[in-house]
C-alpha cells in the first residue's frame, strides 16, 4: 500500500512512505505447522544417523578389544584369562576353594588398546587386585574407576561407575558393557579355575591351538546392558577386575562369587539375547547384540536368534559345527 503524506517545511510536497503489512495469525501458525512437520520428517532420520554410527562404535570397540586380547597371546603365548588371581585349583588332593578378587581380562589388554601408561599405573604384575584370601574385600582407586569408552556402548546410557557390583557409594567400579565369554556351562556352582570348556576362564592359558573348533567358530565377547532398575538384576560387567566374594548389604540381593564381574557361560538362558535373565547377553541395539569371535571377527546376533544353538559357539573344542548368519 503507497499513502502519500505532507511532509512539514517542504511545502506540502507529499512524500512517499511504503508500509509493510504484517503476517497475519493463520499465516504464522502455517509456518509453524511446516516447520514441525520437517522436524518430525528429519528427527527419526538423526536418531537412525546417531544409532548407526553408535553400532559402528560398538562393533570398532568388541573388534579392538578381540586384537588387543590377540596381541597379549602374542606376548604370552595364550590367551588372557577372565580373571587372574592367585587361587589354587580346586581338584584333587587338597580341593582348595580360593575365593579370591582378581584382575580382569579388560584390565590385562590395557596395553594393547593404547592404555599402556593406566595399565603402568595399576601395576597388575605386582600389585594385586585385592587381598589373596578367600572373602577378601577390595578397595577401589581412582584408577579402576576410570571410564574408558573402548569399554563402553554408546547406545547404553549407564553411569560411568557401577553402582550394583559394589553397591557402597564409595566403593563403585569403571562399567563395562562387554563380558568374556567363559565357555558353554549348564552347571551354576563355581569352582576356582574351573576350565568351563570356553577359551577365558579364571586363570585360563588357552593357546591358539587348543580352540579345535577353530576361532572363527568360538565366540570371546558378547554385550551386556545395565538396567538402572536393580531388582532386573542387569548389571552388566566391570573392567578392572572380580570382586571376589561379595554380600549385597541389599538382603534380596544376598551373598556369591561375582563371577558375572567379568565373565559368563552361555547356556539356553543366557543366550536369550536380551532375555530376562540376569545375565543374558544382550545391548541396546535394536533387535540384537554384538559378540567377538576369537578369530577377531565380529558379528550380529539377532534377538530372535535360537539360545539352543548360540550357546554351543561358546565352546572351543565340541567339534560341533554351528551356523552362527543368525
Amino acid at each position: 500500500m503507497t499513502r502519500f503524506v505532507p511532509r512539514p517545511g517542504c511545502g506540502g510536497v507529499p512524500t512517499r512512505h511504503l508500509t509493510r503489512p504484517a503476517f497475519t495469525l493463520i499465516e504464522l501458525l502455517v509456518v509453524i505447522a511446516i516447520i514441525a512437520i520437517l522436524i518430525g520428517l528429519l528427527l527419526p532420520a538423526v536418531q537412525k544417523v546417531r544409532e548407526a554410527a553408535a553400532r559402528m562404535k560398538c562393533s570398532n570397540n568388541v573388534k579392538q578389544l578381540i586384537i588387543g586380547m590377540h596381541n597379549y597371546a602374542s606376548s604370552s603365548g595364550y590367551y588372557p584369562p577372565a580373571i587372574k588371581n592367585d587361587a589354587r585349583p580346586y581338584a584333587a588332593p587338597n580341593y582348595y576353594y580360593d575365593v579370591y578378587p582378581g584382575w580382569g581380562w579388560g584390565t590385562l589388554v590395557l596395553p594393547y588398546v593404547e592404555q599402556d601408561n593406566l595399565y603402568r599405573q595399576l601395576n597388575p604384575d605386582q600389585v594385586p587386585f585385592g587381598p589373596q584370601v578367600s572373602y577378601g574385600s577390595i578397595t577401589p582407586t581412582p584408577l579402576t574407576q576410570t571410564r574408558l569408552s573402548i569399554f563402553r556402548c554408546p547406545s547404553d546410557p549407564a553411569p560411568d561407575q557401577n553402582p550394583f557390583r559394589l553397591e557402597e557409594a564409595d566403593r563403585q567400579l569403571g562399567l563395562s558393557n562387554y563380558r568374556a565369554v567363559c565357555g558353554t556351562d549348564p552347571s551354576a556352582a563355581f569352582y576356582p579355575n574351573e576350565d568351563r570348556n570356553g577359551i577365558m576362564w579364571q586363570n585360563s592359558k588357552v593357546k591358539f591351538t587348543d580352540v579345535t573348533d577353530g576361532t572363527s567358530n568360538t565366540v570371546v565377547v558378547g554385550e551386556c546392558i545395565f538396567e538402572q532398575d536393580k531388582t532386573k538384576r542387569k548389571w552388566a560387567a566391570i573392567w578392572a577386575g572380580h570382586t571376589g566374594y561379595y554380600c549385597s548389604p541389599d538382603p534380596a540381593v544376598g551373598c556369591g562369587v561375582r563371577i558375572s564381574d567379568n565373565m559368563w557361560h552361555l547356556d539356553e538362558s543366557s543366550a536369550q539375547l536380551n532375555g530376562t535373565a540376569p545375565q543374558a547377553f544382550g545391548s541396546r541395539h535394536n533387535g540384537g547384540a554384538f559378540f567377538g569371535f576369537a578369530d577377531g571377527s565380529v558379528r550380529f546376533f539377532q534377538q530372535s536368534a535360537d539360545p539352543a544353538t548360540i550357546k554351543w559357539l561358546g565352546c572351543r573344542n565340541d567339534g560341533r559345527v554351528i551356523n552362527y548368519d543368525f
